[in-house]
């Protein structure tokens, strides 16, 4: 938030064509002019978004209103249903642009509505004695402040930033003048004041429990750590801020908790909410507060990831930004499959017709976790290589297995199911709470990853789709030693022979043996006549060609062809001084695997480089310099599902 000074005649844009009147929700009609002078905010909202802001709104207005202090709202409806409309601005006690002038509704939302990016609903804090905008975000002051944020300026709220962080203690936070207790599971009374001194980690907690009627993980992660605290002796000590309106639901989520609480429906609850700015998006989540009543973490949101790391979390007492900068590297170091796949009754994944594989089975192999979503067109197209590669792996090593982890939101596509059915492996459940867990714990930021974790539990590579999409089951154990030894291993042979298939083709059909090009510099051209980048390039390759063939007779270019019919790739290659596979080729797919090529990844490359000189038994490759720019989209006779969508096979951004 920083001091905001626009001039504007808000005044005059509160007026229609031919209307100079507000409204109240009874009907009657008040003169805009009547705004003249005063203090007064624009509320735009709409009816979906949180009520809890509307109602504390209304508290706050209320109150200035029988104060007699100046300050009036206007509200500005974003809904575009007048029904809805009434119905939100009957609660509302201000005035309101009437809902048939859409003109003046929108003019506004079009002067104001970008001025925040933090909340749905925008209070703009105008002053027309002065005729400026004095705050864009009027909420977020009156949801702290209360009445004492007035009149809503920048300046008054920073003031009372600054007064509260330097009189913040561990007493201010707690203590009503109605309560300076908290409540324990048993009911009994503890004193604010038995807290002081001590690290205290304030739990805002909703009672979602789990699918069997118990704790939500984060609760019982939370449990475990305050336990362990405890048995070391150490000055800590959690406190429930309840935000259940559910007595009941309190009671029930209290009962199995070891700590403190503020009572139900305690005034305190909101209080803390609005003072440390938390919004639904935000919730649950823990923050914790120090000895000396100031709160700890200046990002108090990485402790909503907590849970995250288990109970492993505790060692990062008392939970300082330098202590928790530690978590990672030791949540690695401390990784096992279990810790991975193991969530209290969790201990299982699921191959098919509901078997249930204990994890602890898979203890010791080799575990490739394929992140899918039947949605995605690249898992669709990447299970056929991953499913040859499995059967090939298996026959090599029994000790290896894959586990499929849906991502996305499963539940609601129908061919989830048939998804998992295609699969030869196991999985872990849809709607399974371990799903983000491993997300997170794993760095997972999209779809068709493939994480390996080795036989003592620690991740291997978090890129093994890559590996196989490139060298298929000789990539395993995707280790970046064997990736090491497969780059070495290659040679020209191991790229353009397979089986009887040894040679490359000139004009008219002429079999050129593969042997007769090893010592050369090879380019590879992937192409196809649909590909208007392709034929744009063409003329500059050819161009190129015979200038380097007059400098070095050891040079060739071998046209990979991704046309999708013979008389294309017949016309295409007619005007090609060099050779190329034959249309069709079973080579093709393994090359695209190796290299990533074909006129639909054109934005990489349109042409790979193959270097084997005389002795060199290894093939390298990477772009060529020249290529001409492409744009997406462009390349007509290429179906969407043939495009990577700023995405690779194995997930990753494209450049």
């Amino acid at each position: 938030m920083a001091e905001e000074k626009w001039h504007y005649n808000v005044v005059s844009l509160l007026s229609g064509t031919e209307r100079d009147f507000l409204i109240r929700n009874n009907g009657e009609k008040v003169a805009i002019s009547s705004l003249d002078g005063r203090k007064f905010g624009l509320f735009l909202s709409e009816i979906h978004y949180d009520r809890i802001v509307t109602d504390d709104l209304i508290k706050v207005y209320n109150q200035l209103s029988s104060e007699g202090r100046d300050f009036e709202i206007v509200f500005v409806s974003c809904d575009s249903c007048e029904e809805t409309f009434n119905m939100y601005f009957s609660d509302m006690p201000w005035l309101a642009v009437p809902f048939a002038d859409s003109d003046t509704r929108e003019r506004l939302h079009d002067h104001f509505g970008s001025f925040t990016e933090y909340y749905p609903d925008l209070l703009v804090i105008y002053d027309a004695a002065i005729g400026m905008v004095v705050n864009e975000e009027g909420l977020r002051a009156v949801a702290k402040y209360g009445v004492n944020g007035y009149p809503f300026t920048v300046k008054r709220y920073y003031e009372l930033e600054a007064a509260a962080k330097k009189e913040q203690s561990l007493r201010s936070l707690l203590v009503s003048s109605s309560r300076d207790y908290l409540i324990s599971n048993d009911g009994s009374k503890v004193a604010v004041s038995d807290l002081e001194g001590k690290i205290v980690a304030f739990y805002f907690w909703f009672n979602i429990p789990d699918k069997d009627g118990g704790p939500d993980k984060l609760t019982r992660v939370l449990a475990e750590i305050y336990r362990k605290l405890k048995e070391a002796g150490e000055s800590f000590e959690v406190v429930l801020v309840p935000l259940d309106d559910n007595k009941s639901s309190y009671e029930q989520g209290l009962a199995s908790m070891p700590w403190l609480a503020i009572p139900f429906e305690d005034e305190g609850c909101e209080r803390l909410i609005r003072y440390f700015e938390l919004w639904p998006f935000h919730l649950p989540t823990v923050l914790v507060i120090g000895a000396d009543g100031k709160i700890m973490l200046k990002n108090y949101d990485r402790l909503i990831s907590i849970d995250d790391y288990g109970v492993l979390a505790w060692e990062a007492f008392p939970f300082s930004e330098e202590q928790l900068d530690l978590l990672p590297e030791k949540a690695r170091a401390a990784q096992t499959l279990e810790s991975l796949l193991v969530a209290g009754d969790l201990d299982y994944v699921i191959g098919k017709e509901g078997l249930k594989v204990p994890v602890k089975e898979l203890v010791g192999k080799t575990i490739l976790l394929f992140f899918a979503m039947n949605g995605s067109i690249w898992c669709q197209k990447f299970l056929p290589m991953l499913i040859e590669a499995y059967h090939k792996i298996k026959r090599m090593d029994s000790a290896f297995e894959v586990i499929y982890v849906p991502m996305g939101d499963m539940n609601t596509d129908p061919g989830a199911f048939e998804f998992f059915l295609r699969m030869p492996w196991l999985a872990v459940p849809v709607g399974d709470e371990r799903i983000g867990s491993l997300e997170n714990t794993l760095e997972v930021g999209y779809v068709n990853t493939m994480v390996v974790i080795g036989p003592t539990g620690q991740t291997i590579t978090n890129n093994a789709a890559t590996s196989l999409e490139r060298y298929g089951a000789d990539a395993y154990p995707f280790s970046g030693e064997r990736i090491k030894e497969v780059e070495m291993a290659q040679t020209l042979e191991s790229l353009l022979v397979a089986g009887d298939l040894d040679y490359v083709i000139g004009k008219e059909g002429l079999k050129v043996p593969v042997k007769e090009l090893v010592g050369k510099t090879i380019l590879l051209f992937f192409s196809a006549r649909g590909s208007g980048t392709c034929r744009g390039f063409l003329p500059h390759l050819i161009e190129e060609y015979h200038e380097i063939k007059r400098m070095d007779s050891a040079f060739e270019v071998v046209n990979i062809s991704m046309d999708k019919d013979q008389d294309s790739f017949e016309e295409f290659f007619s005007g090609m001084p060099w050779l190329a596979l034959p249309f069709g080729d079973e080579r093709k797919k393994s090359l695209e695997r190796t290299f990533g090529g074909g006129p639909m990844a054109s934005w990489l490359s349109l042409v790979l480089q193959v270097e084997l000189a005389q002795g060199t038994p290894r093939a390298r490759w990477r772009p060529t310099s020249r290529c001409l720019p492409v744009q997406r989209g462009e390349d007509e006779g290429v179906g969407p599902e043939d495009r990577r969508d700023g995405k690779g096979m194995a997930g990753e951004e494209e450049a």
